[in-house]
């Protein structure tokens, strides 16, 4: 065989590899997750897209640039206009924040809220206190508030809590393994975050709070395609 044959038929393989590829991505969402958290919330979300068998590409999780609730969603703003510049824009973006003691929690979820309006798929998913309440979560329904006490903030307040908790005595931020710590109990938590939510829109409780149970159907949704 010629190399002129050999040629031809590089590149008709590559041709068909790039047609599967082009409608593989006709039916598979891209999501992009910006996370206010170094360790805990990205370790997380890595370990559940990592189980349900998602390639990264599908699901990124890109490191942040500050960790205040507005420098997360400007960094989500930046990521997606580069891969919108490069013609495959991500279909969904999640900023992940927790209003704790942030100044600038509003003002992120409005940006975010004003993102959407102009057509960008953006979602703002927020912890009150913090992202650790979604963790508690899996351990029963609870909608009490959380406040600072003595030398411990509110979000010091949610980490003694979950200490509490079989297994989490000494839980400490960005700690490995946490998702298949908690797996088997994924299905209350989901239960008991939308039970929450609904007690806060009833109500007008904002303590506690959390939206992650959206983002991981999302994931979870994404992995059934």
């Amino acid at each position: 065989m010629g190399s002129e044959d050999l040629f031809r038929r590089r590149k008709a393989r590559d041709a068909a590899t790039l047609q599967r590829q082009k409608r593989e991505r006709a039916r598979t969402k891209r999501y992009l997750i910006v996370c206010e958290g170094t360790k805990t919330e990205p370790q997380y979300l890595r370990e559940l897209r990592d189980d349900l068998g998602i390639r990264p590409q599908l699901v990124r999780i890109a490191p942040n640039d500050g960790v205040s609730p507005d420098r997360v969603v400007a960094h989500a703003v930046a990521l997606y206009a580069e891969d919108a510049a490069a013609g495959d824009a991500f279909d969904k973006v999640y900023c992940v924040f927790d209003r704790d003691r942030h100044s600038t929690f509003d003002e992120a979820v409005q940006r975010a809220k004003d993102l959407s309006a102009e057509g960008k798929p953006f979602v703002a998913i927020t912890s009150n206190p913090c992202f650790e309440v979604w963790l508690l979560l899996h351990f029963g329904y609870t909608d009490q508030p959380f406040h600072p006490a003595g030398k411990k903030s509110v979000g010091d307040q949610v980490v003694a809590a979950l200490k509490t908790k079989p297994g989490f005595a000494i839980y400490g931020k960005g700690q490995k393994g946490i998702y298949g710590q908690l797996k088997a109990k994924l299905s209350h938590a989901l239960t008991d975050a939308a039970r929450l939510r609904k007690h806060g829109a009833a109500t007008g409780s904002i303590n506690p709070a959390t939206d992650v149970d959206l983002l991981v159907k999302a994931i979870q949704a994404l992995a059934a395609k």
